[in-house]
């Protein structure tokens, strides 16, 4: 096994194969898809167009993608919501339909293929419902994890939604999606992916997630050149900053600063899947985020209000002012 992975689980080779995009968004988790797709994992024929948030394509596949959202909204999270899910919700009437849908669209669209991929950029909150769903279906999952450092991700988020892209709260969205559920991969194979060294490096990552996910050898370079020198252009990058620059900013949480540097850590391939003290700092960290929960609850709430506010059709300035005066009563 290649450095950086986590073991493999055993089992038959005729098992058919998924490989799940996750991350935190605006962290390059699209253009890590594009790489898989060069690297011989499907991703379907039937994506969600490109738009102005993401003009060079989110190569999600569109049938998974609508019960993604659909799950996302039975469980009461916007995209930017930073409440902590209670463990019993995995086994409860809301999300149950869900197991029955999700594997009929599966084994639709991509029945026949031995290696799969989907990116969702909120599939590492499901990440409970996908490890159970591949266990009914006895799929084999791998995991490609794309980070970005949290100061360029801010500033990316910034460029679309101002208030999300504060890096104060662009943290928190990172450490609600990243943190609670990254636990989940340590036993199955899992590549961490730095998205400023993919742009940088596009053979040697593409070589290295290729290795790390173990997927056969391409019989032919036409589509690893293709992202290499087609797909991946300068546009792609907007900034990128270093890891001294990420610790020694004052904005950033202390939490993210921990995680992010693990995670950093098996991009390079300095520790493991395999390396014990990984899972125990991580353990550490996701019992602190924990703590925080009542707090974001609370954020969230106050969250759900003001967008509901700015968004009112019919009344949107007296419905901020009634939220206005609302928050200044109980502050």
């Amino acid at each position: 096994m290649a450095p950086g992975t986590s073991p493999a689980p055993t089992g038959s080779s005729s098992r058919q194969r998924a490989v799940l995009v996750l991350g935190a968004g605006r962290s390059g988790t699209s253009v890590v898809t594009r790489a898989l797709q060069a690297v011989g994992v499907e991703l379907g024929d039937d994506f969600k167009p490109p738009s102005r948030k993401n003009p060079s394509g989110f190569f999600e596949d569109k049938a998974l993608l609508r019960l993604s959202k659909r799950l996302r909204r039975a469980l009461g999270l916007r995209p930017d919501s930073l409440r902590l899910l209670d463990e019993t919700v995995w086994d409860s009437a809301v999300v149950a339909p869900f197991y029955d849908a999700f594997a009929a669209t599966i084994k639709n669209r991509f029945g026949a293929v031995p290696v799969w991929g989907f990116k969702y950029a909120r599939t590492m909150r499901l990440l409970p419902f996908w490890v159970r769903l591949f266990t009914q279906m006895d799929i084999e999952p791998g995991y490609v994890m794309p980070i970005r450092n949290p100061l360029s991700v801010a500033r990316s988020r910034a460029r679309l939604d101002a208030h999300r892209g504060s890096q104060e709260n662009s943290d928190l969205e990172w450490l609600v999606n990243v943190v609670p559920y990254f636990h989940l991969l340590r036993d199955s194979r899992l590549v961490v992916v730095d998205y400023d060294r993919l742009i940088a490096d596009p053979p040697g990552q593409l070589r290295r997630l290729g290795e790390q996910l173990d997927l056969p050898v391409p019989t032919h370079r036409a589509a690893v050149d293709e992202f290499a020198s087609g797909f991946v252009r300068p546009g792609l990058q907007h900034t990128q900053f270093t890891l001294e620059e990420l610790m020694a900013d004052v904005r950033i949480n202390h939490l993210l600063r921990e995680a992010y540097s693990l995670l950093d850590r098996l991009a390079v391939d300095e520790i493991s899947g395999a390396t014990t003290a990984l899972w125990d700092q991580w353990k550490q960290i996701g019992a602190r985020l924990e703590e925080l929960r009542p707090v974001l609850a609370r954020l969230d709430m106050l969250e759900r209000e003001l967008r509901r506010a700015q968004w009112n059709p019919l009344s949107p300035l007296p419905a901020a002012w009634a939220l206005a005066k609302k928050l200044a009563g109980k502050l």
